[in-house]
């Protein structure tokens, strides 16, 4: 999709997607000696054997899951600005699309407790529906009002959030289950580990394909003067000093800031000069 009017930019993506991935890195390694990347995550290889990501079956999860109480797993990967979404990467195997895409396209995660609580604490939330609309109804939140709605008209009436680590991505990932179950007294540390095991098997696997469209994605190609407006933009230099530096018209620089910024895909000069920074670490 296209972002409009603050909308985050959604790339979905699936497991045939990401197992193709998983085998084009496994040929090349092997044709170059080396071990597998793993794209963001902790360990340097990955270990083939019983938790072997190269081969995830995703019937397994399911069963897996639905054995510890749970029907769906969304997972996400995004780029942010604060509380902004800007990029999103999203599996679309383990969880109603509909459900999801109408919580991007409505901007739902601005104003979902859960989201703002796990990203916030860093630590798996647990939450049940019937307080989310309780909460829903009595501040009258549109947004709020409306993600209650689909959970409910989705059968996803409990469930547990994550938040977990791709630090050499600058992103943050989140992972939900969610239950046809009403209440969630059910979600004990026990069905807690094995939400976060899946999940964590699920992280593994994708996040070589994201790293890869991530890389993608910050490799923008601009030309010599596009350049040097932006390297100026991120030393916090105004228009006028930028003109100066550069010998270019102010009319020229702005030129160039609203075209950079589009290209961004961001709102405005400060939220370009923090993608940019992040664009030359990478």
């Amino acid at each position: 999709m296209t972002a409009q009017d603050g909308e985050p930019l959604v790339e979905w993506f699936s497991q045939a997607e990401v197992q193709a991935h998983w085998d084009a890195l496994q040929a090349r390694n092997e044709e170059n000696g080396h071990g597998i990347d793993n794209g963001g995550i902790t360990a340097t290889h990955l270990t083939v054997g019983k938790t072997d990501p190269f081969q995830l079956d995703f019937c397994q999860i399911h069963a897996r899951m639905r054995a510890a109480g749970f029907s769906t797993l969304s997972y996400g990967a995004y780029e942010m600005i604060g509380q902004r979404v800007l990029h999103a990467y999203v599996l679309r195997d383990l969880a109603p699309v509909s459900f999801m895409q109408s919580y991007f396209d409505g901007m739902w995660y601005a104003s979902d407790p859960r989201f703002a609580e796990v990203l916030q604490s860093g630590f798996p939330v647990a939450w049940q529906l019937d307080r989310l609309d309780e909460d829903a109804q009595r501040t009258g939140d549109r947004r709020a009002l409306a993600l209650a709605a689909s959970l409910r008209a989705h059968g996803m009436n409990s469930g547990v959030i994550f938040s977990l680590s791709a630090p050499q991505l600058d992103l943050s990932v989140g992972v939900g289950l969610t239950s046809e179950l009403r209440d969630a007294d059910w979600i004990n540390d026990r069905v807690v580990g094995t939400a976060l095991a899946v999940s964590l098997a699920v992280h593994r696997f994708a996040q070589p394909f994201v790293a890869a469209r991530v890389q993608q994605v910050r490799a923008i190609v601009l030309d010599p003067e596009q350049e040097a407006v932006l390297e100026r933009l991120v030393q916090g230099l105004p228009d006028q000093d930028i003109a100066d530096a550069l010998h270019l018209s102010l009319h020229k620089v702005g030129y160039h800031i609203q075209t950079l910024e589009r290209l961004f895909k961001v709102q405005n000069r400060a939220q370009l000069a923090y993608l940019a920074a992040r664009r030359s670490r990478a």
